[in-house]
């Protein structure tokens, strides 16, 4: 999804992959995800849990981080509770004092990404994006994951999972979404967008899922 998101694990356990990285996160717990990084948080062998969720639009970015801290897991109940600017203000003030240094992208790397979410139907190619700064398309390839935690063809195919979403919330055809969306036919279609959401479209379409990853 588009958003930054915070999430808080007020009770059982929760095993979540962000950026192809795995936490187990127990009570306590909060964990930042960045906007538009592939993620699924699934309950630890089908057992009971409890959590918030908070997506939250911000041009404020915030490293991908598990954070275990009292004060901060309190600040996040209090948004949960008083859901006042002041306190979500508070809350992301904190969790990025608290992010690891390092999390600015370097110009190649944001032009890239500005690039591929203004246009992720037809974005320039990664030859032409290279050519540009005068690189090798390796190095570029390298620099972006180094500094997103995806490649570029794996930040697009989210981008373009993203936007089919909204289309199928829209109530297009499947079919018309995978064209609309640059998909190069139906079959590549689904099996992105399964991989990416833990649902087809028809179920998502629906408001069905395939796991607890909605």
């Amino acid at each position: 999804h588009p958003q930054l998101s915070i999430g808080a694990i007020v009770e059982g356990g929760t095993r979540c992959v962000c950026n192809g990285q795995e936490y187990l996160l127990s009570p306590g717990d909060l964990i930042v995800i960045p906007a538009n990084a592939p993620h699924s948080c699934n309950p630890i062998q089908g057992k009971p849990r409890s959590y918030h969720m908070l997506y939250i639009d911000t041009p404020q970015p915030l490293a991908q981080q598990v954070v275990h801290h009292d004060t901060l897991f309190r600040l996040y109940l209090n948004v949960v509770e008083q859901m006042s600017a002041d306190a979500l203000a508070a809350l992301l003030s904190a969790l990025s004092l608290n992010a690891h240094a390092g999390e600015t992208l370097r110009a190649t790397s944001q032009q890239l990404q500005q690039a591929l979410l203004a246009d992720p139907v037809s974005p320039p190619s990664l030859d032409e994006f290279a050519a540009r700064f005068s690189l090798r398309k390796e190095t570029l390839i390298r620099t972006f994951k180094q500094d997103t935690g995806l490649t570029p063809g794996s930040f697009l195919n989210n981008s373009r999972v993203e936007l089919a979403k909204a289309r199928l919330r829209a109530g297009d055809e499947i079919a018309d979404v995978a064209y609309q969306t640059g998909f190069a036919d139906q079959s590549h279609f689904h099996k992105t967008f399964v991989s990416y959401t833990a649902a087809t479209p028809r179920q998502y379409a629906l408001g069905q899922s395939i796991s607890d990853n909605n």
